[in-house]
């Protein structure tokens, strides 16, 4: 009867010798199992996977066809977590252990690519795994996939270093240039926020507008603020709450010239600088060293086994070490450079580049929305007031009375010190008009009363003009 499997992790045989499981209290007679009672758990019937059932009778059974179809069962000593991973980057290389074994052993005649040699560093086997393979006695052709691979490399001398060696050539040259670059941009920030009259123009303005709304108190008086204050700039909200420091200051800049447009021009690096921490930078620098290190070191002992990676780390380390002093004093300047910034701008010595430039990358990028905010707001009220023109010349008629088919509205904004007269149709924009009635309110209020009404609107609209502007005898 087909069973209920069990779905363990072998332990391999080549790694069976010495462990428990060979002493005799692990032999397999002594335990006892009763097959009926086992078999009514576990069992599977036989409508649930007749074909399983029959590949089970067969392997079960001794008949030598059975043992024919019955597939050779491999080897493995790899754990087989680790076997997969290091089968599926071995697929992805699409090479022979053969042809690998030969690019590693003279990488010039058998060039691999930098992805190549990325995906096989971490498959390569650990010094265990070697002895494990190298041990191994039994028939080659039943060893796993990883396992012969392990195998075709046990050989070759100083694998893992030759690689990284190898790997190091491959990657110094954009790593390097990286962070050259990154290095660069770094000192140009600085140059520039160190020589931007329009930053300088604008703090003086901030710091001024700042003092005055302090006034006397200790906040008042100051020489000087962090560079972080000025995301507070937009916190600081006007009387009515309609505007804010940050829009105030904007409108000042716009209204003395191009301030704004300048300190963009001349602080166009910060963005890009703002985001390059210099200590994340030293640590990969001292990586692309160690690497150079690494590649010296198998160079000189590829010389004294006439190693055939010999002339491509001799023509490597030759100008590696060049570039790599170059970047190194180019690391040196800009940490000094971001020290020196960080003493004239008043901040701690330690200041990173992201205390520094972020909050002046920042502030003007908020400065400029802020001038587009005014900008968008005066054109609004500039289109409100063409309305209100427009609505003024339509509510009154060339003798100084309402147009017909409009009516008065009391407005709720203005009180009791003024009408508004509304032109209401339908499929028509309204028209609106501040009315300047001819009578206080008082004699108004009493007009409506005499004639019968207790407010305007309930008169007949001939009765309204008549009280707004009463007609001469």
């Amino acid at each position: 009867m087909p069973m209920r499997p069990l779905h363990w992790s072998k332990v391999p045989d080549a790694k069976v010798a010495g462990t428990l499981w060979l002493e005799d209290a692990m032999e397999e007679s002594k335990a006892a199992v009763d097959a009926a009672d086992l078999e009514a758990i576990f069992g599977l019937a036989e409508t649930r996977g007749r074909s399983a059932t029959k590949d089970v009778e067969r392997e079960r059974s001794g008949s030598v066809e059975g043992k024919a179809k019955t597939k050779k069962e491999q080897v493995q000593l790899v754990d087989n977590k680790r076997s997969n991973n290091i089968s599926i980057a071995l697929a992805r290389i699409r090479l022979s252990d053969e042809q690998m074994r030969a690019a590693v052993v003279d990488p010039v005649s058998h060039p691999l690519t930098p992805e190549q040699v990325s995906a096989i560093l971490p498959a390569l086997p650990t010094a265990e795994e070697l002895e494990m393979v190298k041990e191994y006695t039994g028939d080659v052709d039943s060893l796993g996939r990883v396992e012969k691979f392990f195998l075709v490399l046990s050989d070759v001398e100083r694998l893992g270093p030759r690689l990284q060696a190898l790997q190091a050539t491959q990657q110094f040259a954009p790593q390097w240039e990286s962070l050259a670059d990154e290095f660069k941009t770094v000192l140009i920030a600085v140059d520039q926020v160190r020589s931007s009259e329009a930053l300088k123009a604008i703090l003086r303005q901030v710091l001024r507008l700042g003092n005055y709304l302090n006034g006397t108190s200790a906040r008042g008086g100051a020489y000087g603020f962090k560079l972080a204050d000025l995301s507070k700039l937009v916190n600081v909200k006007s009387a009515d709450s309609k505007t804010t420091l940050l829009h105030y200051l904007a409108r000042l800049l716009t209204e003395g010239g191009s301030l704004i447009d300048d300190v963009k021009s001349e602080l166009n690096a910060l963005p890009e600088a703002k985001d390059i921490p210099l200590s994340e930078k030293r640590g990969e620098l001292a990586k692309l060293s160690s690497q150079v290190a690494l590649a010296k070191q198998q160079l000189e002992i590829g010389v004294k086994e006439a190693d055939a990676m010999t002339p491509l780390l001799t023509e490597f380390c030759e100008g590696a070490q060049k570039q790599l002093d170059e970047l190194k004093a180019d690391a040196g300047a800009a940490e000094e450079a971001l020290k020196k910034l960080a003493l004239w701008t008043a901040e701690k010595p330690s200041a990173t580049v992201e205390d520094l430039f972020r909050p002046l990358a920042e502030f003007v990028k908020a400065i400029e929305k802020a001038a587009q905010d005014n900008a968008r707001e005066a054109e609004a009220e500039k289109r409100r007031l063409g309305h209100r023109q427009r609505g003024q010349g339509a509510a009154r008629d060339a003798g100084g009375r309402l147009c017909k088919g409009s009516h008065l509205v009391w407005p709720r904004r203005h009180g009791r010190r003024g009408w508004r007269a509304r032109r209401q149709a339908r499929g028509r924009p309204a028209l609106c008009a501040q009315a300047r009635p001819s009578r206080a309110s008082g004699e108004l209020m009493a007009e409506c009363r005499r004639l019968g009404a207790g407010a305007l609107g309930e008169l007949p609209r001939d009765a309204q003009h008549d009280v707004l502007w009463p007609r001469e005898a």
